[in-house]
């Protein structure tokens, strides 16, 4: 059974439902997968049909000759996004007919960390056959009309054998004299296979074959600070990057180089640290077993990250290096960083340098400022699961509906009090606020 370290975590009844879960779950699964070939099937066009539904479905797929869905070629998107499985008779008839054969590489995702994750999974006997898929065309299903894969996506796809003219973007119906559908190596959240890691492995292999001129380091930090979306979501994550740079880690931009540079720049470091996003999971081309500092900014733990921390086997602290006022969505934020005593007795231990710093009232006001522009139609089922986190967290936690924000009267109240230090505020507020907010739209709306 592996152990999470939680000595450097908020004790909370969410951390260890999540931790306790995690330290149990074998995502491993040893078992051979297929390779099958299909006659006359046809591929459907993603694209999205509800984002209420749970799990949220999406249109598109591949059916075979007699129109029955192919189990084959099923993909999770953000483990959230599910393909229906049931398509019209016109909708097939449609579908133009193309004498060739093609492979069916899954749903291509322009989003680098899903695209790591999500997007890859079918792609794996590229890297174990070389030779037999080399000149074969590859089909990509999109969520978001791309009209071309490029960048450090195409550069990915360059290392596996995958040349930019084998690439089709599935736009309408089409019909395929054959299409080769490879089991998926990898469910995110759920199970991985020997060919995950070899197919991971074998694109390390690759890229680190290719010369570069960059310069590595041993222990390297990485940054979102150049990251323009990153202004008003990660806030005050420059102190956390400070202390890490005043302990002899080098800041990278992973976004500034390209993707051969940056598997040189994760191979050859022996220490790495980054704040919780997709950004970690980067560390899928590290060195197995590096050791690696996570700073989670929430306490909606990003199961994700435990999965590839177990593909590679990877020396991982988390940290609890935050603070909470408001609750917020994982992906959308904003979140506030916060130099606590988490990170505090994290450097202790590891005889680091730390000096504590205070929360700037300009951060808070951008933190709350960000909140406020970000609230629209957050259902009441959703504010009371972030309830029953944000309360259980810690006596500084305090909860907000962003409902409440709605009415600039009770944002501006509520930065006053902060501001002033009077941060100790609960559910029964929530009540309170949310009957006048009734009264207030009758008014104001």
């Amino acid at each position: 059974m592996k152990k999470i370290n939680r000595k450097y975590l908020f004790d909370t009844e969410v951390g260890r439902i999540a931790f306790d879960r995690e330290e149990n779950k074998e995502y491993f699964l040893d078992r051979e997968l297929s390779i099958k070939t299909f006659d006359n099937a046809t591929v459907i066009p993603a694209s999205f049909r509800s984002w209420t539904e749970n799990p949220v479905v999406s249109e598109g797929g591949l059916f075979d000759e007699s129109g029955a869905y192919i189990e084959e070629s099923s993909v999770f998107h953000w483990n959230l996004i599910l393909f229906n499985k049931v398509v019209s008779e016109k909708v097939l008839k449609s579908a133009e007919y193309c004498d060739e054969t093609v492979f069916y590489g899954g749903l291509f995702v322009e989003h680098w960390g899903h695209f790591i994750v999500d997007s890859m999974t079918h792609l794996w006997p590229f890297a174990l056959y070389p030779e037999k898929y080399k000149d074969v065309k590859v089909i990509f299903l999109t969520l978001y009309e791309t009209k071309k894969i490029k960048g450090p996506y195409l550069e990915f796809l360059n290392l596996l054998g995958i040349k930019e003219e084998q690439i089709i973007l599935v736009q309408k119906p089409l019909q395929y004299k054959k299409i080769i559908v490879p089991e998926s190596c990898m469910s995110i959240n759920n199970f991985y296979t020997k060919e995950y890691k070899f197919f991971i492995d074998y694109v390390i292999s690759q890229a680190m074959a290719q010369p570069v001129q960059i310069k590595t380091h041993k222990k390297i930090y990485m940054s979102r600070k150049n990251w323009a979306l990153s202004y008003d979501r990660d806030i005050a994550e420059d102190k956390i990057e400070r202390f890490f740079n005043q302990n002899g880690f080098k800041s990278v931009s992973m976004e500034q180089y390209s993707f051969v540079e940056q598997v040189h720049i994760l191979q050859n470091a022996e220490n790495l640290a980054c704040a919780i996003c997709t950004l970690a999971h980067n560390l899928i081309f590290a060195k197995d077993g590096v050791r690696a500092a996570i700073i989670n900014k929430t306490l909606n733990y990003n199961i994700t990250q435990f999965m590839i921390d177990d593909v590679k086997k990877l020396d991982v602290t988390y940290i609890d290096a935050f603070f909470a006022m408001i609750p917020v969505e994982f992906g959308a934020g904003p979140f506030l960083f916060d130099m606590n005593e988490h990170l505090e007795n994290y450097a202790k231990d590891n005889n680091m340098k730390f000096s504590r710093a205070k929360m700037k009232k300009t951060d808070l006001i951008k933190y709350f400022d960000a909140c406020f522009r970000r609230v629209d139609d957050i259902p009441d089922s959703r504010l009371r699961y972030f309830k029953e986190q944000y309360q259980m967290m810690h006596s500084r936690c305090s909860f907000y509906s962003p409902k409440e924000l709605l009415i600039k009267k009770y944002f501006y109240k509520v930065l006053s009090m902060i501001i002033k230090g009077k941060n100790k505020y609960f559910y029964n507020r929530y009540i309170e606020y949310k009957n006048r907010l009734k009264e207030y739209k009758k008014v104001m709306f």
